[in-house]
């Protein structure tokens, strides 16, 4: 009773952290007409992922005496890959996931290169970069989302969810609705879709037992929407 009611408070706080960062439906960006430094719009964008959602996973963590989860899946966890069943590491299996979801992104970025469009589901404009000095900061973004979102919508909410509930389908549940609505800044399009690659980053993260898998996973899909795409469509200011 001692640690569910622990897990329960530790669960509010990270629901606050939560909350703080949807707060107004934004991720940070000022509008686009902002007439100074971008600089300071993408640096605003990546500090406030990682200090409400990266370090709360890791402080949270830790005093939950769960910080081993970041290295190997919970035992709490174990009854989902009955579920989604169990994929080996150096499998064929997780090649066919890795595969399916490269092809899904060498489509789209063909596609994005041949019609010269973005080809993009949900409003993400005001985080791609525009110019060849905005590079760097689609791919700082990239790996601060893919890191600091997983562990806490992969691990953190999860885990503390399944404490208190004793059900992790119900956790698992509730933290990808939670990643989705994270992303209400993209609107309703963006909420449906991040939704279901959040869904699709659960399984990974179940079925292989490895975060890492996620997070790699994570951090390709957000390269591929931030720095190949703006690339293949030359809508890359190279004298910015």
């Amino acid at each position: 009773m001692a640690d569910r009611l622990w897990a329960a408070a530790l669960l509010v706080l990270a629901l606050a952290a939560f909350a703080h960062f949807i707060r107004g439906g934004e991720v940070g960006f000022p509008p686009p007409h902002w007439p100074s430094g971008r600089a300071r719009y993408f640096t605003r964008a990546a500090s406030r992922i990682a200090l409400l959602f990266g370090a709360p996973a890791i402080v949270l963590l830790t005093a939950a005496g769960r910080i081993d989860a970041l290295f190997a899946m919970p035992q709490a966890f174990a009854p989902l890959r009955q579920v989604t069943g169990a994929i080996s590491l150096a499998g064929r299996s997780t090649l066919l996931l890795g595969g399916a979801v490269l092809t899904g992104a060498l489509i789209g970025a063909v596609a994005a290169r041949v019609t010269r469009r973005r080809l993009q589901v949900g409003r993400i404009g005001a985080v791609l970069p525009r110019g060849r000095g905005e590079l760097g900061w689609g791919v700082l973004l990239s790996l601060v989302a893919g890191v600091c979102e997983e562990c806490f919508f992969r691990l953190l909410i999860p885990l503390l969810a399944t404490i208190v509930t004793g059900e992790p389908v119900v956790a698992f549940v509730l933290s990808t609705l939670l990643f989705g609505a994270a992303h209400r800044y993209q609107g309703w399009t963006g909420v449906i879709a991040t939704t279901l690659v959040g869904a699709l980053l659960a399984y990974a993260y179940v079925a292989t037992a490895s975060l890492w898998v996620a997070i790699g996973l994570h951090v390709f899909i957000d390269l591929n929407a931030l720095v190949l795409r703006p690339l293949l469509t030359g809508r890359i200011d190279w004298r910015a």
